[in-house]
């Protein structure tokens, strides 16, 4: 006996657990509608009960409405019973509005799962009718008319209703799928801005990044660290210093987004550099840029010089050229370009290694074959940049 309770108990138990899932399905399907979806789903079911108001107050004055509990009884039925079929509505086509909105056969499927909520809603309408008995507006008015109730077909009459019923529902169920398309294609088209927002800001670090190897973080700090001193200490050096600063950092931005530059444009970014260093030792240097005009739309890569430059400078520090010259020609065969950077301080060049290792980031930055050579004498230092086709 107690075998058989155990048995029956884990039946139970088995069969609680397997409604539990469905059951949690249909929870979330429930939790997936919107406040506003929602309430407009109850006004429409309201508003189609009310279609027939002027059928209540023309029953108003057929009856006492304090005392006929009738008429409460086709009220409630007048109103509720489209709610109730809405609810009833619900249950079988939110599973499908829910899952998978990118199917081929979406809309026929949610028209499917109408047409099948339709016919349940139906039945079931039926079944809590009779269970109920409320009475319709139509059936009170006729009896107190002594009308007699029309022979209807109850095949006629259940096909009529469930048509009436599939109409309305597809119209909500097509009001919230175009809902829910148009939050969908608002979402992707955000998760769109926000990816590309992603990717800009990443190309600006990047960007900013190489700029940082070219310019030198340090250089940058230090520049900053002065200029707020100076601005503390209320020098007038403070505010030219930051406007050359700004000026050579608008000048070698937009170079990191071209591919190629004017030998115009490479003279500026240098003059602009040593323009900010000038400034910081509060020293006179004059800068001066060579080009034939045969050569002036010439295009170099960006920033070809300036890691030279800069190379340079911090074998001089702490002293600084009065003094900087760029100059652009063509090689005697006519098959490349011999840039040209003098500096009016001895002693640049350093050691072989390191000029060919900075030669080699020159090649990788030109993407061909290119020969750095340096040449220093008592009074200046001579780099010789020549690029071949």
């Amino acid at each position: 006996m107690s075998r058989q309770m155990s048995a029956e108990a884990g039946a139970a138990a088995g069969a609680v657990a397997g409604l539990a899932a469905p059951l949690r399905r249909l929870w979330r399907d429930w939790r997936s509608l919107s406040r506003s979806e929602f309430m407009g789903l109850m006004l429409l079911a309201l508003g189609f009960g009310l279609i027939d108001l002027s059928a209540l107050v023309d029953l108003g004055g057929y009856i006492d409405i304090g005392e006929d509990p009738h008429w409460l009884a086709a009220l409630c039925r007048q109103l509720f019973l489209p709610v109730i079929v809405t609810l009833l509505m619900m249950l079988c086509v939110l599973p499908p509005l829910n899952r998978q909105p990118d199917h081929p056969q979406r809309l026929l499927r949610l028209a499917l799962a109408t047409l099948i909520g339709t016919l349940l809603t139906q039945l079931a309408l039926r079944g809590l009718v009779g269970v109920l008995d409320w009475p319709s507006v139509d059936e009170l008015l006729n009896a107190q008319k002594g009308k007699a109730k029309r022979p209807t077909s109850p095949t006629l009459g259940f096909l009529g209703q469930t048509l009436q019923i599939f109409i309305l529902a597809m119209l909500a169920v097509g009001l919230i799928e175009w809902q829910r398309r148009r939050r969908r294609a608002e979402a992707s088209l955000a998760r769109l801005q926000h990816e590309q927002q992603q990717l800009a800001r990443r190309a600006l670090a990047n960007r900013l990044a190489a700029l940082q190897a070219q310019v030198e973080p340090q250089f940058l700090f230090d520049t900053l660290v002065e200029i707020e001193q100076a601005y503390a200490q209320g020098r007038p050096e403070a505010a030219p210093q930051m406007e050359r600063l700004i000026h050579h950092l608008r000048v070698a931005l937009p170079r990191l987004r071209e591919p190629h530059v004017s030998p115009a444009h490479e003279a500026e970014l240098l003059h602009s550099y040593l323009a900010v260093l000038a400034g910081r030792q509060q020293q006179a240097l004059q800068f001066s840029h060579h080009c034939p005009e045969s050569l002036r739309d010439t295009p170099l890569p960006p920033m070809l010089l300036l890691p030279l430059l800069q190379r340079a400078l911090r074998k001089a520090t702490p002293r600084l050229p009065r003094h900087c010259s760029f100059t652009l020609e063509t090689l005697e065969d006519g098959r490349g370009l011999r840039l040209l950077l003098a500096l009016d301080l001895p002693g640049l060049c350093g050691d072989d290694a390191e000029l060919q290792a900075l030669a080699e980031r020159l090649r990788a930055l030109v993407g061909g074959p290119a020969e750095l050579r340096c040449r220093s004498s008592e009074d200046a230092t001579l780099f010789t940049l020549e690029l071949t086709s």
